[in-house]
């Protein structure tokens, strides 16, 4: 169990999303996430085995975080998951607006979308319905949708449940770790987003430039060490791992708008082999599905999403026919169920 001050200290750690939000006008500016309640020992909010739940949108890199983490943990038997579809429900910005569909609900309550799971125990509304989504199982409330602080919990108040008692976040590596996010976050995993949604040419050439400089800065920290601190998996590779592994195949296309192609694997070979080095660790591996990603984000048919992500990308990255295999194995919903539900509102 973590200590009282490292608690305080986690607890008091400042909002990536406001202390690295981008200056230039025009620039998307992503917030806060609006809840943020602690999961504490002596708290409201317990840490206890099977009272909460995940909703992941398989799909998303923040939501990947918190996978991640809670597979590298061996958290699996101690916080259920499951996986949204990847339509919403309903017309944004009108009453009919449900969020994200949910194809199947494991905690018994008959949720169908992301709406039903934020005003299960309260009158949420539906201000900020987004994913991740740590669901209470006690109060019927949504504990946090706020990935970072996720993440932290599950490094922290789960530890005597886990069946790996690897701390993601040590003491003597905050600092490296905290150093790492304040050029990955802005740089690359929201600089991303920076380029895709802007309205002017300084708001995208903030986001390029952060975008080109992070992968520089990783790229060269990647020279004398294996993972981002050192020679041990830390929180650094947890944050940066999702949206570097979805470049290539779909940010770069997405985003960019100078010539697209393999960035990471033809600029970038020691990224490329930090991510295979990651993705040769079977827990990782379980998180990662490239294909029912860039159907999320993707506009084009499923069937030229896939043929994209077939020529994309890296050579060491499974074939279409073994990531069916994987879900399969896994006993994870269809592809067609995960992302093709109807966008309407269910009878």
């Amino acid at each position: 169990m973590a200590s009282a001050a490292s608690l305080e200290y986690l607890t008091n750690r400042p909002d990536d999303e406001v202390i690295f939000a981008p200056k230039a006008p025009g620039s998307f500016q992503r917030g806060k996430n609006n809840l943020q309640n602690w999961i504490l020992p002596g708290g409201r909010f317990e840490p206890v085995a099977g009272r909460y739940h995940l909703f992941v949108n398989y799909g998303c890199g923040w939501c990947h975080q918190c996978m991640l983490t809670r597979a590298v943990k061996g958290l699996d038997h101690v916080i259920t998951m499951s996986h949204t579809g990847l339509t919403r429900l309903g017309k944004r910005g009108t009453d009919d607006y449900r969020g994200w569909s949910i194809p199947e609900d494991p905690t018994g309550h008959g949720f169908t979308s992301a709406f039903d799971v934020y005003n299960a125990g309260t009158d949420y509304g539906r201000q900020q319905m987004t994913t991740p989504m740590l669901f209470d199982r006690e109060t019927k409330l949504v504990v946090s949708n706020d990935p970072a602080q996720i993440v932290l919990m599950f490094n922290t108040v789960f530890q005597e449940f886990a069946e790996h008692k690897i701390d993601l976040y040590p003491e003597p590596l905050r600092e490296q770790i905290e150093q790492v996010n304040s050029v990955v976050f802005p740089g690359i995993n929201d600089g991303v987003y920076l380029c895709w949604f802007n309205s002017t040419a300084e708001a995208y050439a903030e986001g390029f430039t952060g975008v080109q400089n992070g992968f520089k800065w990783v790229d060269e920290r990647l020279q004398s060490s294996s993972y981002l601190c050192g020679d041990t998996l830390t929180l650094a590779d947890i944050r940066a791992f999702p949206h570097i592994f979805r470049f290539d195949v779909i940010y770069h296309k997405l985003m960019m708008r100078d010539p697209r192609g393999r960035y990471v694997k033809e600029q970038y070979p020691l990224v490329d082999a930090w991510l295979q080095r990651l993705f040769n660790d079977e827990r990782i591996q379980s998180t990662c599905d490239l294909q029912v990603a860039a159907r999320f984000y993707l506009s084009e048919p499923d069937d030229e999403c896939d043929q994209l992500y077939t020529s994309l990308k890296s050579s060491w990255m499974p074939s279409l026919e073994e990531l069916q295999a994987k879900r399969e194995a896994e006993q994870l919903p269809e592809l067609a169920a995960i992302g093709k539900l109807p966008d309407e509102l269910p009878e």
